[in-house]
């Protein structure tokens, strides 16, 4: 692996964490530890550990739910003498609808106030996570094995908005199965997400899929690295350009956490005039900054779910994203 200016490094150490209190990520860790390969290793914290024999992937079976237990990966690491460099929780997806889905997503409470204070499903409002670099190329494959499992068109295939916590401090992401109880045990829909990280992580004997450390140095700058900005919870338009692109994806922020209010001088100009208060200003900083921090040498650009907004809210949201020297750009600039 070569990191920074070209330097060989050590192999990138993943944790992956499983809940027994949450049948979705205990069917996901049944079905990869099924295709062999894992070796126990000695309890931590209570609960259960294994290692992949060909790589340095390690599966912790955690007795409790994830949202409030901050700093897992410190936690590990702690425990085992590993230092870890990434965490990959398996995890249920809620949904009113109860749609049958695969979703995956980054993490961070991006919009909430009071900042620093916990909030109500984890994390730290006002706080995000550094974004996992598999994101966008595990969306793809995502959708690839749901298709070799025959579970399209039953089940949606989709990104999230960042949301939720725990907070850490190694780039992180959720994977889900959607999205209700009657789907949380498919065994299908497990068996396509151990194909994913079967695959994704080289358990498989292949070199892995979406490592942002095994680009050299200077030739990260070519590659596109999508922020969405706008748009709803599913981020649908957001979705297309990974679907439509080899791009990879940091934050993806929902118009919720874009709160934004409008002066009330008739003659505000949102092109020169002071930027309007809210929350928006704040979540797409810290969303950007956390990003670059993952993309290390990354071109991150970002991607505005136009219809979203209002015009006045496109050119204010336009102004502070060249202020933070972030391009703009549509689906063909990402490919």
């Amino acid at each position: 692996m070569l990191k920074g200016s070209g330097v060989l490094a050590q192999p990138m150490v993943t944790l992956l964490l499983v809940s027994e209190q949450d049948i979705a990520s205990t069917i996901q860790g049944d079905a990869l530890l099924s295709r062999g390969g894992w070796v126990q290793k000695s309890n931590i914290e209570g609960g259960r550990v294994w290692k992949h024999e060909n790589k340095d992937v390690w599966l912790w079976w955690f007795d409790a739910g994830f949202l409030m237990e901050d700093g897992l990966d410190e936690r590990f690491s702690s425990g085992s003498g590993q230092c870890v460099d990434e965490v990959i929780f398996l995890s249920r997806h809620y949904a009113a609808s109860g749609r049958p889905s695969l979703t995956l997503h980054v993490l961070g409470v991006p919009g909430e106030y009071p900042h620093g204070e916990r909030a109500e499903h984890g994390g730290i409002k006002g706080k995000v996570m550094l974004p996992n670099p598999r994101f966008a190329s595990w969306y793809r494959l995502m959708c690839d094995a749901a298709h070799r499992h025959q579970l399209v068109p039953e089940f949606e295939l989709t990104i999230e908005t960042t949301h939720h916590g725990p907070c850490l401090a190694v780039p992180t992401m959720f994977i889900e199965i959607g999205s209700s109880e009657t789907h949380w045990g498919r065994v299908d829909a497990a068996e396509a997400w151990a194909d994913v990280m079967e695959i994704g992580l080289g358990l498989d004997g292949n070199s892995g899929v979406g490592e942002w450390d095994s680009i050299p140095y200077e030739e990260r700058h070519d590659q596109k690295v999508m922020i969405g900005i706008g748009g709803g919870h599913y981020a649908p338009r957001h979705t297309d350009v990974l679907r439509k692109t080899d791009c990879w994806a940091g934050h993806q922020i929902a118009n919720y956490a874009l709160e934004m209010q409008k002066p009330e001088d008739e003659a505000w100009d949102p092109d020169v005039d002071a930027l309007p208060e809210g929350a928006w200003n704040h979540s797409i900083r810290v969303c950007v900054e956390s990003t670059r921090k993952a993309f290390t040498g990354g071109n991150v650009m970002a991607h505005l779910d136009r219809k979203s907004f209002k015009g006045w809210q496109r050119r204010v949201i336009k102004r502070l994203l060249n202020e933070l020297e972030i391009p703009v750009g549509r689906t063909s600039d990402f490919e």
